[in-house]
């Protein structure tokens, strides 16, 4: 038998080097024409999944609410669309123009909105609380949720309550509205406190610095608990 020629064995090398180009060329343009989803990722692992109401993989609202000057955005309300928690039976409206979004996983089932340039996480505008899993709350159970308002921004930036006042929404929730005043003594938004019924442990707090007064009072008024 003859010994393979050098000319051979360069032919064969090439030969094999071609194919297995060709075969990666094939795997990738397989790849690359298979069907994807719409989601794009952004910086900081944040997945952007279209239109309102966006959800958003975020980090959980148990970090502290921040007390911000007023930032009210046009909001168009010929259109109103229905928003449900995915944890906790509530359920409310709001101008479809918005994009909403909320954090996987998170206890307090919250809902924030995304506007602009601003922090996400600063726009959270309603969450249920536990009061049996809020530091030095559980006392507030059994005591009228007005005590609670007035206690609730301790745990924040705020300077100082100015009034607490208790209204019934025309979807039969007993609320509680807070002024509180921040480190200017100016009091820049309201803070809504809507009991839950037949479930003294839980409260809905509301309160936005993005909505103007009047589109926040229709949104805290259309809130009804249960499905």
């Amino acid at each position: 038998m003859k010994e393979p020629t050098d000319d051979y064995l360069k032919t064969l090398i090439t030969a094999c080097a071609i194919s297995g180009t060709l075969v990666i060329l094939i795997f990738m343009f397989h790849e690359w024409t298979k069907p994807r989803s719409g989601t794009v990722v952004l910086p900081g692992g944040i997945t952007y999944l279209g239109p309102s109401p966006v959800k958003q993989n975020l980090a959980s609202t148990e970090t502290k609410i921040t007390p911000l000057p007023s930032l009210m955005i046009p909001t168009d309300t010929t259109s109103w669309k229905s928003f449900s928690g995915s944890i906790y039976p509530y359920t409310f409206s709001y101008p479809g123009s918005l994009e909403l979004g909320v954090f996987p996983n998170d206890p307090f089932d919250a809902v924030t909105i995304f506007w602009g340039n601003t922090n996400s996480q600063e726009n959270v505008f309603l969450r249920v609380e536990n009061l049996n899993k809020i530091k030095d709350a559980a006392p507030f159970i059994s005591k009228s949720k007005d005590d609670y308002a007035n206690w609730w921004w301790k745990q924040y930036a705020w300077k100082s309550v100015e009034s607490v006042t208790k209204f019934k929404t025309s979807q039969g929730l007993t609320a509680h509205r807070a002024k509180y005043r921040d480190g200017t003594g100016n009091v820049p938004y309201d803070n809504v406190f809507l009991e839950v019924p037949g479930k003294p442990e839980l409260v809905i707090w509301m309160a936005t610095r993005l909505l103007s007064p009047a589109v926040f009072d229709k949104v805290v008024d259309s809130v009804r608990w249960g499905k």
